[in-house]
């Protein structure tokens, strides 16, 4: 009663014939007035926003599919409904953004998703604000890796004419989009910042570096009017200044441009953003001390931009003052930490590196979002990469043929594009594999992975966007009968937590299967970026959170660099 009651202050939720006593009540009744009147707006919003109220973890995908098309019915009436009746465009906008999130994000269905945000976009009397959001997601979802087919006719995924003759090809739509909201929008650099983006998947690099500089031209133009105006502060300006002058940066770098030129870019703002590291200020307005927050990891990362183009040129000196600056800010900084650690030669770089534990998780959500689109390509085919066979091999030995079956729980940490749970999934069908990784893209990736055996069922029961010690401690005591990380304690560093996760929620006797990369003492981040593990630090590890190692197998792990990288595959069960 609370929840109807809330929805019809909401505004919109006004309708009386579902101001009943229960939620189960207001459902029948608003179904029953569908049957008699299928397409009036208000019921179908109501009854949408019933049935989402009901949705679970336990997710009922023909009801989710219902709500799905209830918001997007009233975002799009049919063509039979009285003008009266359509809804103002704030609902319809809504209903149709809602309709898009829950189509991508639980039916895993990013062509029909792409179909409403199209729809929100060119509704009329939608403004600025909100064609920006549409548009953004649309975009986003055309430039995910994981790539659309539109169909055969644009009837299926637009409404009727409304962009005109346009291709198929996702980056093709993209390009169309940019130059439609380009017309509506002409001072916003997130269009200019996009259409870059899409014209780097098309491989133009010149193109994409002269959108990228249009991007920084209205991104500066906007900071220094918010300064003129006399605004007291100017923390999202000077962000999206900052942000488009480290993309020109980076597409000026792909364009064969001059060092001296990206250098250019970056230091031109760091005049306006270094007296903000200065400031000591802070805000009582909640929202402003976030804006700033934001700020100075923007701000960070400016730093870091402007060591990686002094380390390329090879001016490694130089590049670690940029460094060090970003880590004066930000001491877990990944980026920086793992380029310090890359050029470090001096002992008070070894003694910044030696003191690493982790690196953030922003960073190594940014490093494989990025490499997500390529990842198995680069990683399997041109890096030789076998950590994902060498772990199921290893697991699958030390479980035996006659205990496979008794497994029936399996955690991926850092499943990535799903490689590992494939495997797994392909041989042991009967297993629920509950996958996790840091990286968004990665998890949409493995969310759409399918076994080799049909093609049609999916290789993860879940996959979440969470840190592995996190994801562990979702997991009920002694419920998990296997935990597998391949390629990904590497990232990790200190695994303490992770192992303590382990050992309250794997069942007595269950396994922890992994890879490291080998070192001959303790651990410590490595030149390349990544942690190394000594056996001494997996034995002490083992101890002290009850594990005793069943199996421990050196291998090469992957190629770099044209040289092998040495590793562990380790397997170790729950005592």
């Amino acid at each position: 009663m609370v929840l109807i009651i809330s929805l019809l202050i909401a505004g919109y939720f006004s309708l009386p014939v579902c101001c009943s006593s229960s939620v189960d009540e207001a459902i029948n009744i608003c179904r029953d007035k569908l049957k008699d009147d299928p397409h009036f707006p208000k019921v179908q919003h109501s009854l949408a926003q019933l049935l989402e109220s009901q949705l679970s973890d336990d997710v009922d995908i023909s009801l989710v599919a219902e709500v799905v098309q209830l918001y997007r019915d009233v975002g799009n009436p049919h063509a039979d409904v009285d003008e009266k009746r359509i809804p103002p465009a704030k609902v319809r906008f809504e209903s149709l953004m809602r309709a898009a999130h829950m189509a991508t994000d639980i039916l895993r269905d990013n062509r029909q998703a792409i179909s409403y945000y199209l729809f929100a976009m060119h509704l009329d009397g939608v403004d600025e604000v909100a064609l920006l959001v549409a548009f953004e997601e649309t975009l986003r979802l055309l430039l995910s890796p994981i790539k659309v087919e539109l169909g055969e006719s644009l009837q299926e995924i637009a409404p009727n004419g409304m962009l005109g003759a346009i291709g198929l090809d996702p980056l093709q739509l993209s390009i169309e989009l940019c130059d439609y909201v380009e017309t509506k929008c002409p001072e916003e650099p997130l269009v200019y910042e996009l259409r870059g983006a899409t014209l780097r998947q098309l491989k133009q690099p010149e193109m994409a570096y002269q959108s990228y500089n249009q991007a920084l031209i209205k991104a500066r133009e906007r900071y220094h009017k918010c300064s003129q105006q006399g605004d007291e502060e100017c923390f999202v300006q000077l962000k999206g200044f900052i942000k488009s002058s480290i993309l020109a940066a980076a597409a000026a770098r792909e364009a064969g441009i001059s060092f001296d030129h990206q250098m250019s870019y970056l230091k031109a703002v760091e005049q306006f953003a270094a007296p903000i590291l200065s400031s000591t200020r802070t805000y009582e307005d909640i929202e402003m001390q976030m804006e700033k927050d934001d700020l100075v990891k923007e701000i960070v990362e400016l730093y870091n931009n402007m060591g990686i183009v002094e380390k390329k040129r090879g001016a490694n000196s130089q590049a670690k003052v940029f460094f060090k600056k970003a880590l004066k800010v930000n001491p877990k900084d990944g980026h920086a930490l793992v380029h310090l650690a890359s050029i470090s030669t001096e002992e008070e770089d070894e003694q910044i590196i030696s003191e690493v534990l982790e690196l953030d998780r922003e960073y190594v959500a940014g490093l494989f979002d990025g490499y997500s689109s390529r990842f198995e390509n680069e990683l399997v085919d041109v890096l030789k990469y076998k950590g994902h066979l060498l772990v199921y091999e290893a697991t699958r030995d030390a479980l035996g043929d006659s205990d496979a079956t008794s497994i029936h729980t399996i955690i991926d940490l850092g499943c990535g594009t799903g490689l590992l749970g494939e495997l797994i999934a392909t041989e042991m069908p009967w297993v629920a594999i509950h996958g996790c990784d840091l990286s968004q893209r990665m998890v949409d990736i493995s969310l759409n992975r399918r076994t080799d055996s049909d093609g049609k069922r999916s290789v993860y029961t879940t996959v979440r966007n969470l840190d592995a010690t996190e994801f562990i401690s979702n997991f009920g005591k002694e419920s998990v009968d296997c935990v597998v990380a391949s390629d990904v304690f590497i990232y990790v560093g200190d695994i303490s937590s992770i192992l303590d996760e382990c050992s309250k929620r794997l069942v007595k006797g269950g396994l922890v299967g992994f890879t490291v990369e080998s070192i001959d003492s303790g651990m410590r981040l490595l030149p390349s970026g990544r942690f190394g593990h000594s056996r001494q630090y997996i034995d002490h590890m083992a101890e002290k959170y009850g594990f005793q190692i069943l199996s421990w197998k050196d291998s090469v792990l992957r190629q770099q660099a044209g040289s092998d990288v040495n590793g562990s595959v380790v397997v170790m069960k729950s005592i």
